[in-house]
């Protein structure tokens, strides 16, 4: 694996210093050196070889030892590309890490859990329900994996206690990384998608309120879960005696080491926070901006200590600064815009755009993760004219996160599918269903949303 690594960077980065490239696309030097480092950081993307971060790091490396000597007169200042590591999109995820850090450390993610499953009324079908509800929202703000792997640790001795052919468990082990995956969407911090795709239209001059994106991609993902239990009530759950099953959930009993008044005050904190993000457009300070408030008041406070501040995804941030700063690459050198122009992407309509790269990226993420997908397939939007970009945009940010038919779709599919008891053909038929039927949804249902907020214009598709 590590030699064909090196073959293939060899390979993509070889033709860049022959001029290969400018012939074959009628490059210029900036642009086939912008198309080097992207070919060769999105193998490293796509394979892992090295570590995400560490990839995330080259990118910057390349751009300021080679994109920017070999670029000529007029080449951009190092800020450009430095400043995509620490711009407001990083502080918008930042103040979603913090926050997501004091829900688990003060166990405010159980609680809601346990609160969900122990009132189901001995129901198997409003138990799946309420847990894939329960899923989704936590996952709103919470990273999608650790979400999942939470949820089926609270039911891990339930999942001990019915035998692995158990419809209940089944639908469990489907309804929880499923639900993980389709919450994220609900806000702009909810999955990595959303943030990067949210950077790339600041870059362009595009604003998408937390409030307007919560208004369009709420009503997706709620959706998408009833449907999601409507497949498991049809496949597993009409015939499950709900009694039975309930009585042997047992829920761990939460343990309290943490100060109840402490606890109430981040819950305060976290409640202001998402308060700023959602009237960010009435009060007119930034989301990024807003996002330094829990960061501030949490390790300032004391209400998170310096362990917590340690273990913060700060590769996740790397990661998300290398995507950027390869798609302000694409902008600068006007890559993108060769390729739209190219394939004639230019001359379609805001609708067809908006259904071409939603399906591009939920195909892609069938096979690849969201976040690699994200970075490679949304610097190409922001090649397209001024009016194309925010619907090709979103249906490229949204379409990532709703492929999840395969065990290695997504990583709290792989979690569930760990459990055992679930075959890959099973998972294929309930996920490929759900990933067509919540495309769809997005489609119709966020789509009108979204036209109907004029966001986007549907009018002529």
């Amino acid at each position: 694996m590590i030699r064909a690594g090196l073959l293939f960077s060899i390979l993509s980065i070889f033709p860049a210093f022959l001029g290969w490239y400018q012939l074959w696309f009628g490059l210029t030097p900036a642009q086939e050196i912008n198309l080097a480092i992207a070919l060769l950081v999105s193998f490293l993307w796509v394979t892992e070889l090295i570590p995400l971060y560490v990839t995330g790091f080259l990118v910057l490396f390349l751009e300021l030892i080679w994109l920017l000597p070999g670029w000529g007169p007029g080449a951009p200042k190092t800020i450009t590309f430095l400043s995509c590591y620490f711009s407001e999109t990083i502080l918008l995820f930042l103040g979603g890490f913090v926050i997501s850090s004091a829900i688990r450390f003060y166990g405010l993610d159980a609680t809601i859990a346990r609160f969900v499953i122990k009132n189901t009324k001995g129901s198997a079908f409003l138990l799946v329900l309420s847990m894939g509800f329960a899923t989704a929202f936590l996952s709103c703000f919470m990273n999608n994996t650790a979400t999942a792997a939470m949820m089926l640790g609270l039911v891990s001795s339930m999942m001990k206690s019915l035998d692995e052919s158990s419809p209940l468990r089944k639908s469990i082990l489907f309804m929880v990384p499923f639900s993980a995956n389709l919450g994220g969407i609900g806000t702009p911090v909810g999955t990595l998608p959303n943030v990067i795709g949210i950077a790339y239209l600041q870059e362009k001059g595009f604003q998408i309120g937390f409030l307007d994106w919560m208004t369009f991609a709420f009503p997706v993902f709620i959706f998408s879960v009833l449907i999601l239990a409507g497949i498991l009530y049809i496949v597993y759950l009409k015939k499950e005696s709900s009694i039975q099953s309930i009585r042997l959930l047992q829920v761990q009993e939460e343990k309290q080491f943490v100060s109840s008044k402490k606890r109430m005050v981040s819950i305060v904190v976290i409640f202001i926070t998402i308060l700023g993000w959602i009237s960010s457009d009435w009060h007119g300070v930034s989301n990024g901006t807003v996002a330094l408030f829990p960061v501030i008041v949490f390790f300032g406070f004391s209400l998170l200590d310096l362990k917590e501040f340690r273990n913060l995804s700060w590769d996740v941030l790397i990661l998300m600064g290398g995507g950027i700063a390869l798609g302000k690459a694409f902008e600068e050198t006007g890559l993108a815009k060769h390729f739209v122009t190219m394939f004639m992407l230019g001359e379609s309509s805001q609708f067809s755009l908006f259904l071409f790269f939603s399906i591009l990226s939920l195909v892609l993420s069938c096979f690849l993760s969201n976040t690699s997908v994200a970075n490679l397939v949304l610097p190409i939007t922001m090649g397209l004219p001024a009016e194309l970009i925010l619907p090709a945009a979103i249906g490229a940010t949204i379409g990532a996160s709703l492929a999840m038919p395969l065990p290695v779709s997504t990583p709290p599919n792989a979690l569930a599918f760990s459990y055992g008891g679930i075959r890959s053909l099973e998972m294929v038929k309930i996920g490929g269903s759900i990933s067509i039927l919540s495309w769809i949804v997005f489609t119709v249902v966020g789509g009108l949303i979204l036209n109907q907020l004029q966001i986007v214009d549907f009018s002529n598709f």
